[in-house]
């Protein structure tokens, strides 16, 4: 049944009694009706109760149809309901919060025929929840803005309370906060969401005006309005930040993902986030000793609104006190005043003081479920942060503390695999002064030993040999050069004497074999090389032909012959010693160094392990071939080193 005006009511302003017609036009199909109800049966609801309101307030309720009412009655209700109208239609308008409540507070106070009014919102703040108000209508400015503790002015009763107030002077409050509203009417209603106080609702009237209950549950109506605009935009908000995070920290991780170092990180995420606020914000990391425990805090970076972004270093001890449990569980710290906060340092207080930035807040850094550093912000003065103003700095925090800890790793890697380089470098040098210095050596004295002989034989043989002496002796110290100092000696074509790489390099391996048969053979002792089917182009597998690491291949096979032939002479005491490249079988080559040597027993079961450093290095470097290396020697029959190392197709 169509909502009537009673007698005359043909005549009203249709346009304002749309949404109730809506439930009576017979020409929309069914369905139609059904789902404009259910998507607007709130605000319907709360219309049609509102109408009834103003329809009993204003004699027009159905038990009073057979008295015709007034005229002027008709235009109030048509006014009335212009304004609920209008105030449903913005609801769905997608105004900004302020904007929306203010104009439903205006239409608030012109129907209830008020003076003046305020909407506030509830707000959490250190000490607990606010009302902070942010529409006012013929109140004073300073009003907007204002926040109110339980129990203060009209909005903190109602907040105290948490129930309606309906007085005739709102100079009886316990604590009014304008006296020259004293004596006005006033109506103080909490705007709730689902049980939950969200906001505050208030209106005032100058005397002799008084509010009645008709009133009261008309601006508790207004109130839902309220509530439904203030839930809209909570959820619009909360899509926003939520939208506003997820760009800051795909943003951040990519300014982040650049820094090759801690200092590029820091000053990445300072100039992504710490820019978009008027806050001080220190980025500091802990030093920590060897059994984990923090020793000292190192501010690393700040970011200042006056001067901007400073890369510094500054260490202060660190020393425990109460903030360190909530930190140490993740959780952000908020201070608004140093000098009243218990839990503070009186070091940090007396800082902070000087400084005069009174206010703290403290991310804390955490890795793995350890606290490894802070973002630190300060502010001057007493200042009452909020989630909302830090969710910049929580939300990226982790962000930061796994791309510092990402990169103090990185260090650590480089430093220790550095460290084993330098060692790996080390052995690198001892093996190769094992096997070229200490074998030039080795050979100089065996000739010095004969010089003396071969003198008195022959003045020209003892000549030649101290000639050798001297070419032993200018090598051994060109090899010490290189290995030493790691320079790359200028090869000269027209000098007698080479290293054992310079040769390789230079002749190749069969060449460099023959050499260096040649240098151990003295009175006594002779030195072959052989080979058998022997291709240079396919010793190590996977190698390109040419290459560099061609040639180190063949340079090792040099240095296991000459560690060979120095064993042989030096503690076999061999007269014949026989070299042979057997490259026969397609898929390695053989090598060999035999002698006739008093032999010896290796190890129980291990005849490849037998010898000492010299066979070590050995050992290494035919496995640095992907080969393997054994002895085969017995007391009274000589030594045998083999060397078996892959081969590969050739490569061009």
């Amino acid at each position: 049944m169509p909502l009537s005006l009673g007698p005359g009511d043909e005549t009203s302003n249709t346009n304002s009694w749309k949404w109730a017609g809506v439930l009576s036009d017979t020409r929309k199909p069914p369905g139609k009706i059904v789902k404009v109800f259910l998507r607007h049966s709130f605000i319907i609801r709360a219309f049609v109760r509102t109408l009834l309101l103003v329809a009993k307030k204003h004699n027009l309720d159905p038990a009073f149809r057979s008295s015709p009412p007034q005229a002027q009655n008709f235009a109030d209700v048509a006014l009335r309901v212009d304004i609920l109208q209008r105030v449903m239609a913005l609801i769905s308008s997608g105004l900004e919060l302020e904007p929306l409540l203010s104009k439903i507070l205006d239409s608030a106070v012109t129907l209830i025929q008020a003076t003046h009014g305020t909407i506030g919102l509830v707000v959490q703040r250190n000490t607990g929840p606010v009302i902070r108000t942010v529409a006012v209508y013929n109140m004073p400015e300073a009003e907007r803005g204002a926040e109110m503790s339980p129990g203060v002015g009209l909005a903190g009763s109602v907040l105290h309370h948490g129930q309606a107030i309906l007085l005739d002077r709102y100079g009886d409050l316990e604590q009014p906060t304008l006296p020259e509203l004293a004596e006005h009417s006033v109506i103080g209603i909490p705007v709730r969401w689902r049980g939950e106080m969200i906001g505050f609702f208030g209106i005032g009237a100058e005397s002799p005006h008084r509010f009645n209950e008709q009133d009261l549950e008309t601006l508790e109506l207004f109130a839902q309005y309220a509530a439904v605009a203030i839930h809209n935009a909570h959820l619009f908000e909360a899509s926003r930040d939520a939208l506003d995070e997820m760009r800051l920290l795909y943003e951040t991780s990519q300014r982040i993902g650049l820094g090759r170092d801690v200092d590029e990180v820091i000053t990445a995420y300072l100039e992504q986030v710490a820019w978009r606020t008027r806050y001080v914000c220190n980025v500091c990391l802990y030093e920590f000793d060897t059994e984990g425990q923090r020793t000292a805090v190192v501010v690393r970076g700040r970011w200042n609104p006056d001067s901007g972004l400073q890369l510094v270093e500054e260490r202060v001890p660190y020393s425990k006190d109460d903030l360190d449990p909530l930190l140490d569980a993740g959780q952000t710290v908020m201070i608004a005043d140093v000098r009243n906060d218990p839990r503070v340092a009186e070091g940090l207080r007396q800082m902070q003081e000087e400084s005069g930035r009174l206010a703290l807040a403290m991310i804390p850094l955490m890795v793995r479920g350890r606290r490894t550093g802070l973002v630190v912000l300060s502010y001057p003065g007493v200042y009452e942060w909020s989630a909302d103003g830090l969710r910049p700095y929580s939300a990226t925090a982790a962000q930061l503390a796994v791309a510092i800890d990402s990169r103090l790793q990185q260090k650590l890697l480089y430093e220790r695999g550095r460290q084993l380089a330098v060692l790996q470098e080390r052995e690198r040098l001892a093996r190769e002064l094992h096997d070229s210095v200490t074998q030039l050596i080795f050979s100089t004295t065996l000739i010095a030993q004969s010089v003396a002989p071969a003198w008195k034989r022959n003045p020209l043989e003892g000549q030649r040999r101290v000639d050798r002496l001297l070419e032993l002796s200018q090598t051994a110290l060109r090899e010490m050069r290189s290995l030493l100092f790691e320079l790359r000696l200028v090869e000269d074509v027209h000098s007698p004497t080479l290293t054992g790489p310079e040769r390789v390099r230079r002749y190749g391996l069969l060449d460099a074999l023959h050499l260096l048969a040649g240098d151990f053979t003295h009175d006594g002792v002779q030195v072959g090389v052989r080979t058998y089917e022997y291709a240079p182009t396919r010793v190590g597998a996977g190698t390109v032909v040419g290459s560099e690491n061609e040639m180190t291949i063949e340079q090792d096979i040099y240095r296991i012959v000459q560690e060979a032939l120095n064993n042989a002479i030096k503690h076999a005491h061999a007269h014949e010693i026989l070299v042979l490249l057997d490259g026969s079988d397609p898929r390695h080559l053989c090598l060999s160094i035999s002698d006739d040597g008093v032999g010896f027993v290796p190890e129980a079961g291990e005849e490849s392990q037998a010898g000492g450093y010299g066979m070590k290095t050995m050992r290494e470097r035919a496995e640095t071939l992907d080969g393997s290396l054994r002895v085969i020697s017995a007391p009274g029959k000589g030594t045998i080193v083999e060397v078996i190392i892959p081969t590969r197709e050739l490569k061009i």
